[in-house]
């Protein structure tokens, strides 16, 4: 080697290796470097921008944190007085963590239909517990699980789904006529029982057979408003959020047990649909559910599959049934929108009890306007939270939102807010008259999110609950107490009646 000894031959090959090594280090100490610069300019941009908006005073290190150790209630309590203190655009500290809450419907338009925010904020956090991350939850994967599931949820299968509706729906309409016309019962659990099988019946693609004999699907229907206060109550409540904390109290071992229960629904509901499509090859892919379609993407997991199949059955099932028996409450409560509704359905439908059809419910306008009510007074979701990932400007320009920041959308406030909605504490339906909605901002009213991260299931949901009214509406004369306005709500995930939905019925003559 050019005359080399051997000696020389290997000095030469340590000095080349620690050379190598110095550079490889040097390297990564100023790659860190660099990240840490980066990281640090950053966080002052944030802070600094952070200044430049209205908001209340914060600690040192806590920030607003103290103002928010109060029950979920009080808490909303709180931010609504920052928006009468502050205005439309509120921003307070957690800690560390800046979020921003706004309420102009103008931004929240432009906000969530930009390519700037879209993953969820540090809130769903809490739900990946239980889901994993995915199409409800944010993360890597969400937009390609969501693309996969999407035909599922479109128009085209929405209408074979409704044989499945109307047949579920006159189950519900016969159990609500057996009912004692003296007895005020709680509606809700009827309605579930019927949403649920709709959704096991189409959604997850099972027989009717098999939708009656899933793994604990009755106990899991029975305690998926525990579940969500569970995780409602540890995201509001931080020190729950300290490992240890969380052991000594006892609640790791209570979410254990939801973790068990939610694997042995999904399990089973993923078993029985590859044992179904082993021995019974697909032919008609527009009619897949959505189990099937991430089984035959050969994409997802056997543990992603089984997160999702729970994430789109409780989604759709639950929310389904508390806006659907709010209907129901709400027509209860005003027995002259029952009567309009009524009519219209004889008048546009005819007299007979037949299946109704997607545009059949097209034409039922007054049905339309107390479902839009509905969905106003009970959000589906209380609030929403965005992670900004890149600067956007709020306000004609005014202010920017940094990067790293959490963005708040209360949607149950934007329903209620009086700059939009007249007597925004009255259960109204007339507010959606078409005159009246010329007159409002259509920003307003965002029941299902906006953008690329919107409700999946708001054409799906929306068959179903208008083809349960209908068919219940057809026999049965809905009765309540009272004043709907005075019944307590409860404002956590979702908005529902904080003490169920309950109500009368009797046989329609």
């Amino acid at each position: 080697m050019l005359g080399l000894s051997t000696w020389q031959v290997l000095l030469c090959a340590a000095i080349a290796a620690v050379v190598a090594y110095c550079t490889t280090v040097t390297s990564t100490i100023l790659e860190y470097a660099w990240w840490w610069r980066d990281r640090v300019r950053a966080r002052r941009r944030l802070v600094r921008l952070a200044a430049r908006m209205p908001g209340p005073p914060a600690w040192p290190l806590l920030g607003n944190a103290l103002v928010f150790m109060a029950s979920p209630q009080d808490q909303l309590n709180i931010i609504t007085g920052f928006f009468e203190k502050y205005g439309p655009y509120v921003r307070f500290w957690l800690g560390p963590d800046l979020n921003i809450c706004i309420k102009d419907p103008a931004d929240i338009r432009m906000l969530l239909t930009s390519n700037k925010i879209n993953q969820k904020g540090p809130l769903y956090e809490f739900m990946k517990q239980f889901i994993g991350p995915g199409i409800l939850t944010g993360g890597p994967t969400w937009r390609n699980h969501r693309k996969i599931a999407t035909p599922s949820y479109n128009k085209k299968c929405v209408v074979r789904f409704a044989k499945v509706f109307n047949r579920e729906a006159q189950v519900l309409a016969e159990a609500l006529l057996k009912k004692d016309p003296g007895r005020t019962f709680d509606v809700y659990h009827d309605v579930v029982a019927c949403t649920t099988q709709c959704v096991c019946q189409t959604l997850m693609g099972l027989s009717k057979e098999d939708s009656t004999n899933v793994k604990r699907m009755e106990e899991l229907v029975y305690k998926t408003q525990t579940i969500y206060s569970f995780i409602f109550t540890k995201m509001t409540h931080w020190w729950l959020q300290i490992p240890l904390i969380f052991s000594l109290t006892g609640r790791k071992k209570i979410g254990d047990e939801y973790l068990r229960l939610l694997d042995d629904f999904s399990s089973d509901v993923v078993a029985k649909r590859r044992r179904a499509m082993k021995e019974s090859p697909v032919v008609d892919e527009e009619t897949l559910g959505v189990v099937d379609r991430f089984l035959l993407s050969g994409e997802m997991s056997d543990r992603e599959v089984k997160w999702e199949t729970f994430t789109l059955f409780t989604t759709s099932q639950e929310a389904s049934a508390k806006i659907a028996a709010g209907v129901l409450l709400i027509l209860a409560h005003l027995p002259e929108w029952q009567d309009k509704v009524h009519d219209e359905i004889l008048e546009l439908l005819g007299p007979v009890d037949c299946d109704v059809t997607e545009e059949e419910l097209k034409k039922l306008h007054c049905l339309d306007m107390v479902y839009k009510e509905t969905l106003r007074y009970l959000s589906i979701a209380a609030f929403i939270q965005r992670t900004v990932e890149e600067e956007v400007t709020v306000k004609n320009g005014e202010l920017t939102l940094p990067s790293g920041a959490s963005v708040i959308i209360p949607i149950h406030m934007l329903h209620r807010d009086p700059h939009y909605w007249r007597d925004p504490y009255k259960v109204d339906p007339a507010r959606f008259l078409p005159e009246t909605v010329r007159e409002r901002d259509p920003n307003a009213f965002v029941p299902f999110s906006l953008g690329a991260m919107d409700c999946l299931g708001r054409v799906y949901a929306t068959s179903l609950i208008k083809t349960l009214v209908v068919r219940v509406l057809r026999k049965v004369q809905l009765e309540a107490d009272g004043n709907i306005e005075d019944l307590d709500l409860n404002v956590a995930i979702s908005v529902k009646f904080a003490d169920g939905y309950n109500l009368r019925a009797r046989p329609r003559v």
